[in-house]
């Protein structure tokens, strides 16, 4: 079985639906909520552990692997959106949780992915969820993440680059250049939904070359490059 569902991306978030195929242990910047759409969704801990049920709740880093072979909805939300903040209380201790079905809207028959996100983010509660210097900071460095560095990041929001490194830290749970990577990671799977071949996605989203892309995805997707070509052209 392939990834060749529908992949879509939002505000800070990003969606998948469709079948769920091979994929490595990996850990990811963003908090992963899998939505079993046949029977249940099987996660598998770094320890072994399954976890098995029709919703469950994966924290960012936490090294896991899929191992559900029916349809999924995997929703992605990344550490400084709202949307975050509202899935990190439905488990607060927990690296991985079953939790209960239908705590974000279910999706109409008709509805496109993409609009199932727009709703789920206008659901939730409007709250600052970080600091605005690092929302502005974050807000610059999305734009071209292979360009721009986290000096100029910090200077334009007025802090040195030590103490941005220490605020991404704190209130993203991870290192900004982890975050980085994501949003790198992000660039290029946008020009693979593009048609772009994979070597100018590769620039697209700011690796050195096809092979950086390969590894970075393999490590927070668990899938490579070409598996994600079938679900996101």
């Amino acid at each position: 079985m392939k990834w060749n569902g529908e992949f879509v991306f939002g505000e800070g978030a990003a969606a998948y639906r469709g079948p769920s195929a091979d994929n490595t242990f990996h850990t990811h910047v963003a908090i992963q909520l899998v939505l079993a759409e046949t029977g249940l969704a099987t996660v598998v801990a770094a320890n072994g552990m399954e976890f098995i049920g029709a919703s469950i709740l994966i924290r960012p880093l936490v090294e896991h692997a899929l191992s559900s072979r029916g349809e999924v909805t995997l929703l992605y939300a990344e550490p400084q959106s709202i949307l975050t903040l509202h899935l990190a209380k439905l488990a607060p201790a927990a690296d991985i949780s079953v939790i209960e079905a239908g705590i974000v809207p279910e999706r109409w028959s008709s509805e496109s992915l993409d609009h199932w996100l727009v709703r789920i983010a206008g659901s939730i509660p409007q709250e600052r969820a970080i600091d605005a210097r690092l929302e502005s900071a974050l807000a610059h460095l999305a734009q071209e993440p292979g360009k721009s560095s986290i000096r100029e990041a910090a200077m334009r929001c007025g802090l040195s680059e030590s103490r941005l490194r220490v605020l991404a830290r704190a209130q993203l749970g991870l290192p900004l250049s982890t975050w980085l990577i994501w949003r790198k990671l992000e660039h290029a799977a946008r020009a693979i939904s593009e048609g772009e071949p994979l070597s100018m996605a590769a620039v697209a989203g700011g690796f050195s070359d096809q092979a950086h892309l390969a590894r970075a995805m393999r490590r927070m997707f668990g899938i490579t490059p070409r598996s994600a070509q079938i679900s996101l052209c």
